[in-house]
């Protein structure tokens, strides 16, 4: 039985590593494609420019609007790398005293609930609640 399940584990496994590698591989084809149309689309733009204005005209102006875009795209990726996101054990803190286990200054609250009927539930209510938050911003 345990056979069984460590075998079907890895063929799940096996699974997710072809669906990731197909995904990488269509994802580098799309952007080889980007690259391409962004590619032709320059220099579609400097053989049209190149007949309204002189040639070094036409490629200083699209140098320049290439020079803009390339900017405008880094600013923009920075600011996804710089977005921060919430600190897991300030979260599962949170939840902690949100559900009365924690006071503010950080003392723990257990001293009452162990005088109450109900400390059990609302430990492992707690307990399982601030796994969960843990847990899922592990596995991002």
């Amino acid at each position: 039985m345990i056979k069984n399940l460590v075998h079907i584990f890895l063929q799940a496994q096996a699974g997710s590593v072809r669906r990731k590698a197909k995904g990488a591989i269509l994802e580098a084809a799309a952007l080889g494609m980007i690259g391409l149309s962004v590619t032709l689309f320059f220099l579609g733009s400097f053989l049209w420019l190149s007949v309204q204005m002189e040639p070094w005209m036409a490629a200083v102006f699209l140098g320049i609007l290439a020079l803009l875009a390339g900017i405008i795209l880094m600013l923009v990726g920075r600011s996804v790398f710089r977005r921060k996101e919430a600190d897991p054990h300030e979260q599962a803190m949170s939840v902690v005293k949100g559900l009365g286990l924690l006071s503010e200054d950080g003392q723990t609250s257990l001293g009452k609930a162990e005088t109450e009927q109900e400390s059990g539930p609302i430990m492992v209510a707690s307990a399982l609640a601030a796994g969960l938050i843990l847990g899922r911003s592990i596995n991002r």
